[in-house]
């Protein structure tokens, strides 16, 4: 068995790919009560001249300490959602120019009354179909997979807050095969029960001439009670003493929350 496997995610409203394929939406927020059943259309338009056929599955996720997903079979994981989950349609072919839609259901355990969020990745794969053999397993080519994020959350979970836990400098970094790199880390933790979005701006100023330094910001998301380090890579050519501030900012519902550090360089 073949596979040719390019994995793209975009989590904003709609995944969109250069293919010329948009699923729309990429993140499912489930709110009903247990012994309910909820339900969401997920949209699948097709602009390109090109058909596509994908095959839907489920994982398991979380992240890891760097906020990198990893994923791990269904029931894997205690917070799991994924087998309280139908689809309408376990597969989906588009013609050019088409668009469809599918339901997802979600049936949540009368048992499910612990106030904790469960999450679960639902993944559409395009598949390339070769002598109609598919039905059978073999000459398959995986060409793309899309995944939409899944999650139940229940009423009255605590918001709680981010906050800043620790600011380093790991000074001067040379990666094996690349360019040397001056590394800053600052950790994050969600203290809340529901996931969060957030952007980690950085400003560095030269102490002794007022030189700002551009730096990017970094975009997080972060799940419930998770902690999490951001990397910054600042160039291998500063020298002389710097103020590096990070701020913390989850949007208008949170206040900032700001870290200052003191480096030499």
């Amino acid at each position: 068995m073949k596979f040719y496997l390019t994995l793209v995610f975009l989590y904003l409203n709609t995944l969109t790919y250069a293919q010329g394929i948009s699923v729309s939406p990429s993140r499912i927020f489930f709110k009903g009560e247990p012994g309910q059943t909820v339900s969401q259309t997920i949209s699948f338009s097709n602009t390109s001249t090109s058909e596509f056929y994908f095959v839907a599955n489920m994982k398991d996720w979380d992240r890891d300490s760097l906020g990198v997903k990893k994923y791990y079979p269904v029931g894997q994981r205690k917070q799991s959602n994924a087998t309280w989950l139908l689809l309408s349609e376990n597969s989906v072919r588009l013609a050019p120019g088409e668009t469809k839609n599918i339901n997802l259901n979600m049936t949540i355990p009368p048992e499910a009354t612990s106030l904790v969020l469960t999450n679960s990745m639902l993944f559409f794969t395009q598949v390339k179909e070769q002598k109609g053999e598919l039905q059978k397993g073999v000459n398959m080519n995986v060409l793309l997979e899309m995944g939409i994020q899944i999650y139940h959350v229940p009423t009255g979970l605590p918001t709680g807050d981010l906050e800043f836990l620790a600011f380093e400098d790991k000074g001067l970094i040379t990666p094996e095969g690349g360019n040397s790199v001056r590394k800053m880390l600052v950790k994050v933790k969600n203290t809340g029960q529901i996931n969060k979005d957030a952007y980690v701006r950085f400003e560095l100023t030269n102490i002794e001439t007022g030189e700002e330094v551009p730096v990017k910001s970094i975009a997080i998301a972060m799940l419930p009670e998770a902690e999490q380090w951001i990397q910054l890579d600042l160039p291998a050519t500063l020298k002389g003493r710097y103020l590096a501030v990070a701020i913390l900012d989850a949007g208008t519902q949170y206040d900032l929350k700001i870290a200052e550090k003191e480096i030499t360089y």
